[in-house]
C-alpha cells in the first residue's frame, strides 16, 4: 500500500505542487481581503460559480448560457473594478519580499515605540484642550492616489510640534497631518469622505475623513473630537471612539503590532 502511494505521489508530483501552489494563493489572497468590501464581491462571485454549476447539472440551459456569459466578462470588471487593491496588493507583496529588499534601498524608519509615544502625548493634549485633530499613520499602502497632499514638512515627530499644527491660528489645522516613516512628512492634506451610511449623525466631517481613507488602504487614523474632546483610532473601516487614557494607547498598541489578526480581535468602543 505505501508503495502505491509512493508510486502514485512520484508520478503526480508536478500536480501536487500545482494545487499547494494555488491553495497557498488562494489563502494569502482570503487573508488580504478579509473584512474589506472585496471579500464580499469574492463571495458573490463564489455564489455565482456554485449556482452555474448547480444549472449545469440540472440541465437549466437559459441560466447555464447567461451565467456562462457572466463569468467570461466578470474577471475583467474585476480587474477594472479593483485596480487599486491590486496595485496595492502587489506592492506590498514587493515590499515584503526579502530578495528585492537586498537590492532596494530601504527608508529610515523610527521606532514605532517613539511614535506612539510622541503620538499618545500630541493626542492627550489636543483632547483636554478640545482641539480638533486629523492624524494618519501611514503602512505599507501608498496613500499618494487617495489623498490631496497638502504642505511639504518632512520634519521631526514631537508632541509639541504635532499638536501645534492643530492650533486654532494655525492655517494648516483644518487638514490631516501625515506621518510617514516616523517623521512628520505633511500638513493640512484632504482625505476622501466615507459614503457609509451606517456612520452615526454626531460625527462630523473629520470621522467621515479618515473611515473613508481607513476603506481604501491599511492607514491608521486618529480623530479627535473639537465638541467632545475625546479621541477616536480609525482603521480598516471601522472606529473605536471615546478613547481615555490608557485605552487609547492599548488600542493604538494593538493596530501596530506584527500581529494583525490579534488587532481584528480587539474590543472596541463602537464599531462601525
Amino acid at each position: 500500500m505505501l508503495q502505491g502511494l509512493g508510486d502514485l505521489l512520484a508520478g503526480n508530483y508536478l500536480q501536487i505542487v500545482d494545487t499547494l501552489l494555488v491553495a497557498v494563493l488562494l489563502y494569502y489572497l482570503f487573508v488580504y481581503v478579509r473584512g474589506t468590501k472585496t471579500a464580499l464581491v469574492l463571495q458573490g462571485l463564489a455564489l455565482v460559480v456554485l449556482v452555474y454549476f448547480v444549472c449545469q447539472r440540472f440541465n437549466l440551459i437559459t441560466m447555464v448560457f447567461i451565467l456562462e456569459k457572466l463569468l467570461v466578462i466578470g474577471p475583467l470588471a474585476m480587474i477594472v473594478i479593483f485596480a487599486p487593491e491590486i496595485r496595492s496588493l502587489l506592492e506590498q507583496a514587493g515590499k515584503r519580499s526579502r530578495l528585492i529588499g537586498i537590492f532596494a534601498p530601504q527608508e529610515e524608519r523610527r521606532p514605532e515605540g517613539s511614535v506612539r509615544e510622541e503620538l499618545t502625548e500630541a493626542v492627550n493634549y489636543l483632547a483636554e484642550h478640545k482641539m480638533g485633530a486629523l492624524i494618519i499613520l501611514q503602512r505599507d499602502d501608498d496613500l499618494s492616489p487617495l489623498i490631496v497632499p497638502g504642505v511639504k514638512l518632512d520634519a521631526q515627530l514631537t508632541d509639541r510640534f504635532l499638536a501645534s499644527l492643530f492650533e486654532r491660528h494655525n492655517p494648516m489645522h483644518d487638514g490631516a497631518v501625515l506621518i510617514r516613516g516616523g517623521r512628520i512628512d505633511s500638513a493640512a492634506n484632504i482625505l476622501p469622505i466615507s459614503e457609509n451610511t451606517a456612520i452615526p449623525t454626531e460625527l462630523g466631517t473629520r470621522h467621515r475623513a479618515a473611515i473613508g481613507l481607513s476603506e481604501r488602504s491599511d492607514a491608521v487614523i486618529v480623530v479627535v473630537s473639537e465638541e467632545r474632546g475625546e479621541a477616536s483610532i480609525v482603521f480598516n473601516g471601522r472606529i473605536a471612539r471615546a478613547l481615555r487614557g490608557g485605552q487609547f494607547t492599548e488600542q493604538l498598541s494593538a493596530i501596530m503590532e506584527v500581529n494583525e489578526s490579534f488587532a481584528s480581535l480587539v474590543p472596541r468602543a463602537a464599531l462601525l
